[in-house]
């Protein structure tokens, strides 16, 4: 048996979404699943199966038992396994949560802070897995889900950073795609978009029409910039109200990581858009391929400028900087908040801490969460 193409890791929203769609796509012939849940993980993968099989697909599906926190038994497997491409999907609180959790105003108070003091959530169990990679020896490509508008910068300041991520600027472009062609009445595949943009403008562009940070956006209809045909920033706000949110996003996040993975599985020098690619924040226009993913930025803006654009709007995302050993400083604003409502020290997070971390920051908001609902 070959090695398999895919490990997906973390069989929840989004990576029992990715499984569905990858399963079903021709060419794939190997998926490994593997899940904290040993029941759970099994039960996805057989029904994975039963419905693929119905479509007249037949990969092989195999599921393993992963605890990305012992590092060495995850390296083991992984030294077994040797798969060509690692998407993690693996968090410890996804972030819809923090919504469908919380009285409603209590939920837009602690928006207010932005999704970086999250960051342990997001980030710990990406750390654990990229050590363990590392402690392996295997060289394969990595797709990391958690945040990796800024959490691939972090790991990238440890020599760990993932190949690309996934969503977020993503999910904006595809959005803003089917929306112009239908304005313009175009065909979808004839317009073509360029965009700079960070995690935190979805929330923006979900609310408002007006004071939105800086961004990237450049919309071609064959070799023709029609940007100017839009008031971009009404643009963009009347067709983010169009979508579902939270929970209902997760096919359309893992439709992305899928489209990723392809992409660099079978060489096709796609020119897309993604968050986190290089170890830099936010997200960008890429090509991606076999060698992994290199930014492509349009004719007029350079690196330098879109970086920039990227790290205005992290600290708007509560994350005022990250050093240069990778820790993570929030902003003052940010620790007031999770002070006032979670009774939480926002203190700067320092790499090596990010899994006590993480359980302490589910603690508190599963304490405040009870505590709100309850009165």
């Amino acid at each position: 048996m070959k090695s398999p193409q895919v490990l997906i890791i973390g069989l929840g929203g989004v990576g029992g979404w990715a499984l569905e769609l990858l399963a079903r796509t021709p060419g794939i012939y190997h998926i490994v699943g593997a899940d904290f849940n040993e029941d759970w993980g099994r039960k996805r993968m057989h029904t994975a199966e039963a419905g693929v099989v119905l479509q007249g697909c037949y990969p092989t599906l195999e599921f393993v038992k992963i605890d990305l926190r012992d590092i060495d038994a995850t390296a083991r497997t992984i030294t077994r396994l040797k798969p060509q491409l690692i998407l993690n999907c693996a968090t410890q609180q996804t972030w819809w949560v923090r919504y469908q959790n919380l009285p409603p105003e209590n939920a837009k108070r602690l928006g207010e802070a932005g999704a970086g003091p999250w960051m342990p959530t997001h980030m710990a169990l990406a750390r654990d897995l990229m050590l363990a990679i590392k402690a392996s020896g295997w060289k394969c490509l990595v797709i990391n889900s958690g945040f990796s508008d800024c959490s691939n910068l972090v790991l990238a300041k440890r020599g760990l950073a993932p190949t690309i991520g996934l969503g977020n600027i993503d999910l904006i472009v595809s959005i803003i795609q089917a929306g112009a062609a239908r304005r313009l009445n175009v065909p979808v595949n004839n317009v073509r978009v360029y965009a700079v943009l960070h995690h935190h403008h979805f929330g923006c562009f979900m609310k408002s029409s007006s004071g939105l940070p800086p961004y990237f956006l450049r919309i071609m209809v064959g070799d023709e910039d029609v940007t100017e045909c839009f008031n971009t920033d009404q643009l963009l706000h009347e067709l983010m109200q169009g979508y579902l949110a939270s929970e209902h996003l997760n096919p359309v996040v893992a439709a992305s990581g899928v489209k990723n993975a392809l992409a660099m599985l079978f060489d096709t020098g796609l020119l897309t858009h993604s968050p986190g690619p290089q170890g830099l924040p936010g997200g960008y226009p890429v090509r991606l391929g076999a060698d992994g993913a290199e930014v492509f930025l349009p004719t007029g803006l350079s690196l330098e400028e879109a970086v920039a654009i990227n790290e205005t709007c992290q600290v708007a995302d509560g994350i005022a900087r990250v050093e240069e050993d990778g820790t993570v400083i929030y902003t003052d604003e940010s620790v007031q908040i999770f002070k006032e409502l979670l009774d939480y020290d926002l203190k700067p997070l320092i790499f090596d801490e990010c899994d006590e971390r993480a359980d302490e920051l589910v603690a508190h908001f599963k304490r405040y969460s009870k505590i709100t609902t309850q009165g």
